[in-house]
């Protein structure tokens, strides 16, 4: 059988579709591109945008594999449901042994089962996305995550560090760490008064911990982590942080507002001052460290001076790089109801200001490496050309004084190389 798989949303969701793609090849499926048996459509429901997205991406599945069989999974349909789209089997999120069983069932041709447990068809990613978490129970009033993927759940640090170091036989030099809640990794089994006993004598279970174990993974260039919650990065983090080659100088740190009086509405764990200090601290211990975010604009009851708070903290963080998304909330959770919504115009011009805002703090940003040696993963290589990232998150282009200097060395560059790239 051959299928192909569709991925929409946030990096789990990357993982819980190389994860499939893993399980299918090694029940002798084969991925590919188009013109598969069985298309999978991996969906978000984070926003009602991601939903529209969600609907393009079915159509476009279907218009490339018109005789395959249709499956839709993740967040749209475990919030919504499974009468949300017409398709051969609707999934939620998880559970994935299940749902590879049930696409077995299909009844077509089978080839010999793949002897190994990552398939070079796992979409030919340069960087290894690796789900060591999944679940959240904070609820944000504007997100809808936690009706969708439930409860907090940690994978036990041996399980991980197995399926890391297969990654790295494999040839990957990134391993990007991937959870829905991943500052609170292991934080299930630590709020358990029994277990937290008994751990007297045990490892400790929580993220430090774990980044630990894997930092001396032979043949590991680099570890970056997908994103954390301001109050979950700890002083032995930043420490770590600061201190280990291997760990990317890059957090990826969600504000959403930098009023007080929204935060409070959205249910964060935080207010601007907080936010203030610890990447003051951040910034103290490890100087150049690349800091992104996520903010909501138009946010219920957000006034100009609700705005202008936020615009003038995130001038004062410097983030290198913004991710904006105007509010765009569904039915299924508390800020759908809240009063006084801002007009679309208004949100509009607002998220305009930012992403001119983030443009600037990412140019200027960059600039501070111009003339700096840099490592960096080739993640593209279309027409000759090669894109690259550095640690910092931000793209190059390698001249081909770099590339040259790469091929002397006795290596072939291909996706997933790591080499030494000066800024132009």
């Amino acid at each position: 059988m051959k299928f192909s798989i569709y991925t929409l949303g946030c990096k789990v969701n990357q993982c819980d579709s190389m994860d499939l793609s893993r399980k299918l090849s090694a029940e002798g499926h084969e991925l590919v591109e188009t013109g598969a048996d069985v298309a999978i459509i991996n969906t978000c429901s984070v926003t009602k945008t991601a939903i529209r997205k969600d609907r393009r991406m079915v159509n476009k599945a279907k218009a490339e594999n018109p005789k395959a069989k249709i499956v839709v999974m993740g967040c749209w349909p475990a919030v919504y449901g499974k009468d949300i789209v017409s398709a051969d089997t609707v999934w939620g999120a998880g559970k994935l042994d299940e749902l590879v069983k049930q696409i077995s069932n299909f009844q077509f041709p089978i080839k010999v089962p793949s002897p190994n447990n990552i398939p070079n068809s796992q979409l030919q990613k340069s960087r290894y996305f690796l789900k060591v978490q999944d679940g959240c129970e904070q609820y944000c009033t504007y997100c809808v995550i936690p009706y969708a993927r439930g409860k907090l759940k940690s994978r036990p640090a041996n399980e991980i560090l197995d399926e890391a170091r297969k990654a790295v036989k494999q040839g990957y030099r990134e391993i990007v760490l991937c959870g829905i809640h991943l500052g609170l990794y292991g934080a299930e089994a630590r709020s358990r008064k029994l277990e937290a006993r008994k751990s007297i004598s045990m490892q400790k279970c929580d993220l430090t911990s774990l980044l630990k174990s894997l930092i001396i993974i032979n043949g590991l260039g680099r570890i970056r982590l997908s994103s954390i919650e301001v109050n979950e990065v700890t002083d032995d983090l930043v420490e770590l942080l600061a201190e280990s080659v291997k760990l990317c100088r890059h957090l990826h740190i969600p504000l959403q507002s930098g009023s007080d009086k929204i935060l409070k509405l959205m249910n964060r764990p935080y207010n601007s001052e907080q936010f203030m200090e610890k990447a003051g601290q951040i910034r103290k211990n490890i100087p150049d460290i690349a800091l992104t975010t996520d903010v909501i604009v138009g946010f219920p009851g957000e006034t100009e001076s609700d705005f202008k708070d936020t615009y003038n903290l995130i001038k004062s963080v410097g983030f290198s790089r913004l991710h904006v998304f105007p509010f765009s909330p569904h039915e299924k959770v508390p800020a759908y109801k809240l009063p006084k919504r801002i007009e679309a115009e208004t949100i509009k011009k607002r998220t305009r200001k930012l992403k001119n805002l983030g443009s600037e703090l990412e140019n200027g940003y960059r600039k501070k490496f111009k003339g700096r040696e840099l490592e960096a993963i080739i993640e593209h290589n279309n027409d000759s050309k090669f894109i690259a990232k550095t640690e910092y998150y931000f793209d190059v282009e390698p001249n081909k004084e770099s590339l040259a200097k790469q091929a002397n060395g006795g290596k072939k560059i291909r996706a997933g190389s790591l080499i030494k790239i000066k800024i132009q």
